[in-house]
């Protein structure tokens, strides 16, 4: 497999080749460490919100609805038992669960490089020069995205940019249909979810380091 793709500049010409690090986009394709890593990254987003009444939570009255016997009824407590409509809920959500899950950092980058190399693969990485000359103006940017959707009929994609970069990266937020990440905070969720991931040499050279 090649590890290069073209250079866009702002004008959405191609002049020259982005060649990658074997390590990271030349890495083998491991599925179900990526599957993994996606489902701890959702995992982690995830807050205890939901919070259900027990009975002993529910406001009303603990008085015994009928008497014990003698009904032809089944026997009953008060009103606010599960059973009953109003009542409260038997084992229901505490608002205390705790869905974090862990993944070794030593499996996250593994996980990263597989992405990584898949999107390569899969000929979703292009490479993209001159950001800096935006000087903060979203429009060339946008220009740039729109003949990168001509060309690849993708909707969604994320800019990869190096560290430091948090004018440049305010300025491609605004657009639609992009999001942006500094290249050291790069998750495989992010890799793998993007239609079209845009990376600048720079970004490659942190890589490096």
């Amino acid at each position: 497999m090649a590890l290069t793709t073209d250079i866009y500049n702002l004008e959405g010409k191609t002049e020259e080749k982005l060649t990658f690090p074997k390590e990271f986009f030349g890495a083998k394709i491991n599925p179900a460490l990526m599957a993994q890593a996606v489902r701890v990254y959702l995992s982690n987003q995830r807050s205890a919100s939901a919070h259900a009444k027990t009975r002993g939570e529910v406001i009303g009255s603990t008085r015994k609805i009928y008497r014990q016997k003698g009904t032809g009824k089944a026997r009953h407590g008060d009103i606010k038992a599960p059973v009953f409509v109003g009542g409260g809920k038997a084992h229901g959500p505490t608002g205390s669960q705790n869905y974090q899950l862990i993944m070794t950092k030593k499996m996250r980058l593994l996980a990263l490089k597989s992405a990584l190399s898949q999107m390569l693969t899969d000929k979703k990485i292009i490479g993209v020069t001159d950001l800096e000359k935006t000087k903060g103006k979203v429009k060339p940017v946008g220009k740039l995205i729109e003949i990168i959707k001509k060309e690849t009929k993708s909707k969604k994609f994320l800019f990869v940019l190096p560290a430091k970069s948090s004018e440049l990266k305010r300025t491609i937020a605004n657009l639609d249909g992009v999001t942006v990440a500094e290249i050291r905070n790069l998750s495989p969720y992010q890799v793998l979810t993007a239609g079209i991931i845009l990376i600048t040499p720079e970004a490659l050279e942190d890589v490096k380091k």
